[in-house]
């Protein structure tokens, strides 16, 4: 665990900025900074350290896809031929739904999923706030005409107020995460869409791709020059993520052509 006195609380960081040196400063929203020799950039998908990574402002792209999401005891599921004290996932045509248990099995959280696939992404501005609660009726509307089977359609009468999530991701990605001693982590460097904790594992693996660097031992001899390593990082992330983003644009290609034949 880290040691307590190290890490500092509601400190919202507002920008970044390098010094002569080659260390950088970081500006906190309480007129408070910080100079540090490596920033790690793990601020999440609305990211301040990716503009200064990038130079310039990223906006966010609407996915065109939407999740529904409510918690709901579990008590109102009993009668369900369904286990439901299981991780479940019901797939449709640009519709899907995920439920699992929480709180000692006894709530479940149900989220469901629909796409529009017909929109070009990035092509639709979505106005703030990207969350909020709507009608069961919209619900209904989206859900109760494709034919889920009567214990879907149970859960779905069993979504009293559900709250709708416009899903945005960084896209087109980014071409690098590092800009000099800068370095990106997590949703701030690559912010995906939240199926099969993808994000997540991403996460973890960005992480331990640059633990594993720092903590080699020809970085810490001989005072290593920082720039160049971080070359080094960054050339090792991306080929991480090129190879991973080949892998899964052929994947998406598969279940495009199979689910047309």
């Amino acid at each position: 665990m880290l040691d307590p006195r190290l890490v500092h609380m509601e400190q919202r960081c507002i920008s970044v900025s390098a010094l002569s040196s080659g260390s950088h400063v970081i500006h906190f929203a309480d007129g408070s900074t910080y100079e540090a020799d490596l920033v790690i950039g793990a601020d999440g998908i609305k990211s301040v350290i990716r503009d200064f990574v990038t130079g310039r402002p990223t906006p966010l792209a609407y996915s065109n896809s939407v999740a529904y999401r409510s918690v709901v005891p579990s008590e109102a599921f009993k009668d369900l031929k369904t286990d439901m004290m299981r991780p479940l996932c019901w797939i449709g045509k640009n519709r899907h739904i995920i439920s699992y248990p929480v709180q000692s099995d006894q709530k479940m959280n149900l989220v469901f999923f629909t796409t529009d696939a017909t929109i070009p992404l990035g092509s639709v501005d979505v106005p703030l706030p990207w969350a909020k609660l709507v009608s069961q009726d919209e619900l209904l509307h989206e859900f109760s005409q494709a034919g889920w089977g009567e214990d879907a359609n149970l859960i779905l009468k069993e979504m009293k107020n559900p709250s709708k999530w416009y899903l945005h991701f960084l896209h087109p990605p980014l071409s690098s995460y590092v800009r000099q001693r800068v370095v990106l982590l997590g949703d701030a460097a690559h912010a995906m869409l939240p199926y099969l904790g993808s994000g997540a594992g991403q996460g973890f693996e960005d992480v331990y791709a640059l633990c594993s660097l720092l903590g080699d031992a020809r970085a810490r001899k001989c005072h290593i020059d920082v720039n160049h390593f971080l070359d080094f990082v960054n050339s090792c992330l991306l080929t991480a993520l090129r190879t991973f983003s080949k892998f899964t644009i052929l994947s998406e290609w598969r279940v495009r052509i199979w689910s047309k034949s």
